[in-house]
């Protein structure tokens, strides 16, 4: 899920860190300074200075004025308002004009002040900075460094300073350090610092108990882009489903023999009250989970707490990077984004377990370096309440609190945040090295951003239960006095037919004086016909939250801003999903992009708009690719389906169930929709049991889950590919065609698996990705061979002799990996064939040359002389001649007596 964060510029940055230096000269002047009252007033000599971020600049182009003393006014600190005033800033167009900023109360601690300036005229600009003096006349300040009261610098006068530089405008912009473009090739962790950019396609999960990402906790991150089930806004997942590895998690698939009651029977598979992959976080690139041990479970099951060792390993690899076998369950995972005058960054990602005692009846917090697995601290007597992230990713936990009884209410709303634990607002002994916070006691008052009474509540509606039902950070905290209406024969518990009241309170702490004040309440009659009503979750894009009426399968839609009812009762889901959601028994739902996903024992996902409560599409009731019709291998009619997450316009989707019988139904899937649409992106083979907490993550384009028909995990996303290609290296001429080949295959971790290495000696082919759920199904599942294999084309070219590059043709691969391609080379000489893939959603691009040299065609040699054998002499041709002379002769005479004779 995304967060507001603090944008600090580059030259601001510059700025705090002139100002750490003058903290430190700070500290060294004060050492010195005398802790008795002087008799006169000190008189304290000043330098001003001021600087630009970017000289020169372009017209219209925004820079930073840093402007700072050589002072700092004494005891000045962050966690207090002591500052010098009334800085002014003068700056001088090039046309002489002036233009005066005013600065009444100094924003660092450290005397400096930065201020963003566009200047809109090409030209020379003056800038002058000028401090106008200062009396000290605050109250007096202890002395942090000699632990009393010094009075020295009462009444001390500061004298006036001030600076000035010139800046140079001129008409063209001054062109940024150019941006590293997002990646065309596959790639891991660690995210190069330069490529800042990079963050929209990486992302972290960080646990079923984080604010956000559980389907059982409503609660919302900072600027109303946060939902009930798996942030959307930080998730990035697979768009394919192609298998980068699978690892056994605990025997799994068929038995086989005759032992078992049922033939064909397959092992445990787990759910419901024994998930062996429960609640799995990846942060930085890490998936983290913990082992079972046979069928005792592991953390979060009912049946025991035997487990085995927490491990993380290479989400892209599956390569194991830590061991711990002794780490409690883990409830969550921490990026805390620092950005205070000191520090600057995300600190490394922190794992927590989060554990009730009922010894103490508190809540208590153990760290663990994410990165390693190792122990780093505990925070004891966390309090309870609504858990959102802050604006820095600190875990904000906010209450409403009655200090009073039933009857005569005290109703406080407090705000617990974890940032403190390194702010050092805390008491406690110090560490060496000050690596981690020491131990710490969270009911300390200084861990909290505020503790302010509810006036409101403190009223009738104080005297009835109070249910938060979530907030969002920074801006309303809902909830509702009473409760809702309920038979009492559901898991929620109270029966109840009486009306309950909405409200909202002020939780914007840039208004303080507004802070747990009442925006609205709005007191609602119970449905008819005894309908049970359960809290549905807040959308924070169209500002609705909605009501879930679980006998009849609706939704009810009310505007968070007034509380008035927007749309609902919707059309009513199918009968089956009265089975919502595996726990709670409501309908199982999610929010995103201003919508609302539900999906569950039915089979059909439905998109509701939240601004007007209509249908905009379903899946699972269609056709072809449209299905989730189960034939006659479930009693459900369609396979049961949940949301599991949802990021990246994708929707994410399981078939689940409360406790499939054994051997599971075949049939089950994890698949992906289109979030805007509802088209089917992709699907695989899975059954993934889930109850009590999530067995599926997603991060950095990969998704991960448990897969019951084998017990193992897999993890799919777009993978490597290798292409090669070869050519005859001998005799090839320009008279005669020559066959290029070469492959491209599958080189993704799970290819060198055992089994898999062993089906496919010679490598895994690619695939197109109409192919994947069939391939991966062959290569991973023990799947038949599909029929209908297509492969990925292959773009060829050539570089020859004389420069010149074209194209040469298209090839497509089969079923082995293999392409070929008739050419035959134009001209004479070198050639250098390339051969491209491109890339599809399942892999990334992959390419490779040969090279080769065609020669001229042999010449065609002059035919050689054959004798002739029998030809005449000349004599021989002489006697002919005469021989044929009388022939004639001969001929004539008798043609003339013939003649003769016809005379009459």
């Amino acid at each position: 899920m995304s967060n507001i964060l603090m944008r600090i510029s580059k030259s601001k940055a510059g700025a705090i860190s002139i100002a750490t230096l003058l903290i430190l000269s700070m500290s060294a002047s004060m050492m010195l300074m005398p802790s008795t009252k002087a008799t006169t007033a000190l008189t304290v000599p000043d330098f001003a200075y001021i600087s630009v971020s970017t000289n020169p600049v372009g017209v219209g182009q925004s820079l930073e004025v840093i402007m700072w003393m050589n002072q700092v006014i004494y005891a000045a600190a962050l966690t207090n308002d002591i500052r010098f005033h009334d800085y002014q800033l003068i700056i001088t167009a090039p046309d002489g004009t002036n233009t005066t900023e005013t600065f009444a109360v100094v924003q660092d601690s450290t005397s400096a002040q930065d201020y963003s300036f566009t200047p809109t005229a090409v030209g020379t600009y003056t800038l002058t900075f000028v401090f106008p003096g200062q009396i000290y006349e605050f109250p007096p300040a202890f002395n942090y460094l000699q632990g009393v009261m010094n009075t020295a610098y009462e009444g001390a006068y500061y004298e006036p300073a001030t600076a000035s530089t010139t800046l140079t405008v001129q008409s063209s912009p001054i062109q940024p350090y150019p941006t590293t473009p997002l990646p065309t090739a596959f790639w891991t962790r660690p995210i190069y610092g330069e490529n800042s950019n990079w963050y929209t396609i990486a992302s972290n999960w960080l646990g079923d108990l984080a604010p956000g990402y559980s389907g059982f906790e409503v609660t919302y991150n900072a600027g109303g882009n946060g939902e009930q089930l798996a942030g959307h806004n930080d998730v990035v997942g697979s768009l394919t489903s192609h298998v980068m590895w699978t690892k056994p998690l605990d025997s799994g698939g068929v038995v086989g023999g005759n032992e078992t009651v049922i033939a064909g029977d397959t092992y445990f598979e787990g759910s419901a009250y024994n998930q062996r992959f429960t609640n799995p976080i990846i942060v930085d690139g890490i998936l983290i989970y913990t082992e079972p041990i046979s069928f005792a479970g592991v953390p979060g099951g009912l049946s025991g707490s035997a487990y085995g060792p927490t491990v993380g390993v290479n989400l892209i690899t599956g390569q194991q990077m830590w061991s711990n076998p002794n780490m409690p369950a883990l409830s969550f995972a921490s990026l805390y984004d620092v950005q205070d005058p000191n520090q600057h960054g995300v600190y490394p990602p922190i794992l927590y377990s989060s554990a009730f005692s009922y010894v103490t009846y508190t809540t208590n917090w153990q760290a663990y370096d994410a990165f390693t697995g190792d122990y780093m601290f505990t925070v004891n007597a966390i309090p309870s309440g609504t858990t959102v992230l802050g604006p820095e990713g600190e875990y904000l936990i906010i209450s409403l609190v009655n200090y009073g009884t039933t009857a005569s209410p005290n109703y406080y709303l407090q705000e617990w945040n974890s940032s403190r634990l390194w702010d050092g607002d805390y008491s406690g002994p110090s560490t060496s090295p000050p690596l981690v916070p020491p131990i710490l006691t969270g009911t300390n008052p200084t861990l909290y951003d505020y503790n302010v009474s509810v006036p409101f509540l403190n009223s009738a509606y104080g005297s009835l239960p109070i249910t938060v039902v979530g907030a969002i950070q920074g801006n309303v905290l809902l909830a509702y006095s009473g409760n809702l209406p309920s038979l009492g024969a559901d898991f929620m518990g109270t029966q109840s037919d009486t009306p309950y009241t909405y409200f909202t309170l002020n939780i914007d702490q840039s208004t303080p004086s507004s802070l747990g004040t009442v925006i609205w309440h709005q007191t609602e009659t119970p449905p008819p016909n005894n309908v049970t009503v359960l809290e549905a979750g807040i959308d924070p894009v169209n500002r609705v939250f909605v009501e879930n009426w679980r006998e009849t399968q609706q939704y009810v839609g009310y505007s968070l801003d007034t509380g008035a009812k927007l749309w609902g009762p919707t059309v009513p889901q199918v009968d089956l999903d009265y089975y919502g959601s595996p726990a709670s028994g409501s309908l199982a739902n999610a929010f995103a992009y201003g919508k609302m996903y539900s999906s569950a024992y039915g089979g059909i996902v439905y998109c509701y708009s939240t601004k007007t409560g209509d249908i905009l599409w379903t899946y699972g009731n269609g056709g072809e690719g449209n299905t989730t019709n189960s034939g006659v291998e479930t009693p459900f009619s369609h396979y049961p389906t949940f949301i599991n997450a949802i990021g990246n316009d994708v929707v994410y989707i399981v078939t689940s169930e409360h406790t499939p019988e054994t051997p599971i139904f075949k049939g089950g899937t994890s698949a992906a929709l289109n979030a805007t649409t509802g088209k089917l992106l992709w699907t695989i083979s899975d059954y993934t049991g889930e109850f009590f907490t999530f067995s599926y993550a997603v991060a950095d384009g990969y998704n991960t889950w448990f897969n019951g028909y084998d017990a193992q995990i897999y993890v799919v996303g777009r993978g490597p590919s290798a292409t090669t290609v070869t050519a005859p290296d001998i005799g090839a001429t320009t008279a005669t065609p020559i066959t290029i080949t070469g492959t491209v295959m599958d080189v993704s971790a799970g290819t060198q698996q055992t089994e898999q290495k062993g089906d496919f000696p010679n490598g895994v082919p690619v695939c197109s990705d109409a192919s994947m759920s069939q391939w991966m199904g062959f290569v991973y599942q023990q799947q038949p061979e599909p029929t209908n294999f297509t492969g990925v084309q292959v773009q060829l070219a050539v570089l020859d002799s004389n420069g010149n590059h074209y194209p040469i043709g298209t090839a497509t691969t089969d079923e082995y990996g293999t392409y070929s391609l008739t050419w035959t080379p134009p001209i004479p000489g070198n050639f250098t064939i390339y051969a491209t893939f491109a890339g599809t959603n399942g892999y990334w691009p992959s390419s490779s040359d040969t090279h080769i040299y065609a020669g001229s065609p042999a010449p065609t040699a002059a035919p050689t002389a054959t004798p002739v054998t029998g030809l005449a002499t000349a004599s021989d041709v002489t006697y002919g001649i005469v021989v044929a002379v009388i022939v004639i002769i001969i001929a004539i005479a008798i043609v003339g007596l013939l003649l003769l004779r016809k005379k009459p």
